[in-house]
C-alpha cells in the first residue's frame, strides 16, 4: 500500500469514528458492491457521496438513497480486465449522462435503460445510437450544451466538450505491441470484439458535435464534473466552469497516449480550470488489443507540487470513495476501502 493510501485511510479511520453521519453508514462506504447493480446506498439523512469508478469512464455517484450513472460501458472487449459484474446486474439508477456515443462509452446503453427506467441524456449523435441499441425513445433526453437539468436531488449542468484526437499510426504501434506481447485472440475472441465495437459509432461529428462534459450539484452544494475525453477546451467547458466554479471532485479522461508528458498537456487544463478539491481519473485503463494501462505517477506529482490543495486517489474497480458532501469538510474523502 504507499504511503498516500496510508495516511488517508488512518485520517478517514479517525474521522469514521467522529462522524455519525459515516457511522450511520458503514454499508454504503464499506462494500465493493456497486450501487447501480443493487448495492449499498447512504441513506437519506446524510450528506455523503459515494463514488465508485466501475471501469473505463464509468462511474457512480451515490447520494441521499439514489444513484447516478455516468457512461454505460461494462461488458467490454475480451481479455479486458474484470469489472465485476455485468451489464445484465445493472437494474438501478436515478438517470445515465453519456460523454459520446463511441462504444466504450455505451455499449451497454439498451439494457442499462431498460432495466433501470433511468433517464439517459446525451448529444444528438448519442441518442440516435442509444434508440438503436434499444433504448426505449421516452427515456431519451437530448443535449446540445448548455442545459440545466433536474433528476432526483442533482442538477446537471450539460456543456458541448471536445473528444480528443491521435496523431496517425498510434493505433498500429498499439496493436503490434499487443501481438508482440501476447498471444493472438482466439476466432471466438475475434467475433466478440467486433461485435462489441458495432455497439457504437465512429461517426466523425462525435469529435466536435457529440462530446458532452456534465456538471453535478447536489443541495447541500456538493459540485462535480465530469470530462469523458480529453480534448481541446470548448467554450462551452469554459462557461460550465464560470458557472460551478472551483469543484469538490473532478473526474477527467486521462487516455490513449504512452508517453505521459504527451497525455498530462492534454488532462492537465482541465484540472487547472476547475480547481478540484478531490481529482479522480478515467479512461486510463486498457482496452485490450487497443490501449494500454496508463500510469498516473506523473500525473500525480504533477498536482501534488503545482496544485497541493487539490488531492487524488487512483481508485480500483467497485473501490467505494466516500466524500463528505457537506460543511466545512465537504469534498474531502473520508474513508476509501481499496
Amino acid at each position: 500500500m504507499s504511503m498516500f493510501k496510508s495516511i488517508l485511510l488512518a485520517g478517514a479511520a479517525a474521522l469514521c469514528a467522529a462522524s455519525p453521519a459515516l457511522a450511520a453508514e458503514p454499508a454504503a462506504c464499506d462494500s465493493y458492491k456497486a450501487a447501480v447493480t443493487g448495492g449499498p446506498l447512504p441513506p437519506v439523512d446524510s450528506d455523503t457521496v459515494v463514488i465508485r469508478w466501475l471501469a473505463n469512464a464509468n462511474y457512480e455517484f451515490a447520494y441521499k438513497g439514489k444513484v447516478y450513472l455516468f457512461d454505460a460501458y461494462f461488458d467490454r472487449v475480451p481479455r479486458s480486465h474484470n469489472v465485476g459484474f455485468k451489464a445484465a446486474d445493472v437494474t438501478k439508477a436515478e438517470a445515465v449522462f453519456v460523454s459520446h456515443a463511441h462504444f466504450d462509452h455505451i455499449s451497454d446503453i439498451g439494457p442499462v435503460a431498460r432495466q433501470t427506467g433511468a433517464p439517459v441524456v446525451g448529444a444528438p449523435i448519442t441518442a440516435r445510437v442509444a434508440k438503436e441499441l434499444g433504448v426505449p425513445e421516452k427515456q431519451i433526453v437530448v443535449a446540445t450544451g448548455g442545459e440545466s437539468l433536474k433528476f432526483g436531488d442533482a442538477t446537471v449542468e450539460v456543456a458541448l466538450a471536445e473528444h480528443s484526437t491521435i496523431q496517425p499510426g498510434l493505433t498500429e504501434l498499439y496493436g503490434q505491441m499487443y501481438a508482440n506481447d501476447s498471444a493472438p485472440y482466439t476466432p471466438a475472441e475475434k467475433t466478440l470484439g467486433a461485435y462489441v465495437k458495432t455497439l457504437g459509432s465512429f461517426d466523425p461529428d462525435i469529435i466536435k458535435k457529440g462530446t458532452l462534459a456534465f456538471g453535478l450539484t447536489f443541495p447541500s452544494g456538493f459540485k462535480a464534473v465530469l470530462i469523458g475525453s480529453a480534448g481541446p477546451i470548448t467554450e462551452g467547458v469554459r462557461e460550465l466552469a464560470k458557472k460551478l466554479g472551483p469543484v469538490d471532485v473532478a473526474i477527467i479522461a486521462y487516455q490513449v497516449h504512452p508517453v505521459a508528458e504527451v497525455q498530462i498537456a492534454y488532462t492537465w487544463p482541465f484540472i487547472e480550470l476547475f480547481k478540484p478539491k478531490l481529482f479522480l481519473p478515467a479512461h486510463h485503463d486498457a482496452s485490450f488489443g487497443t490501449w494500454v494501462d496508463l500510469g498516473l505517477e506523473p500525473l500525480f506529482e504533477k498536482i501534488r507540487d503545482e496544485m497541493p490543495e487539490t488531492k487524488f486517489l487512483s481508485p480500483l474497480y467497485r473501490s467505494p470513495i466516500c466524500v463528505s458532501g457537506a460543511g466545512p469538510t465537504k469534498g474531502e474523502v473520508v474513508s476509501f476501502k481499496p
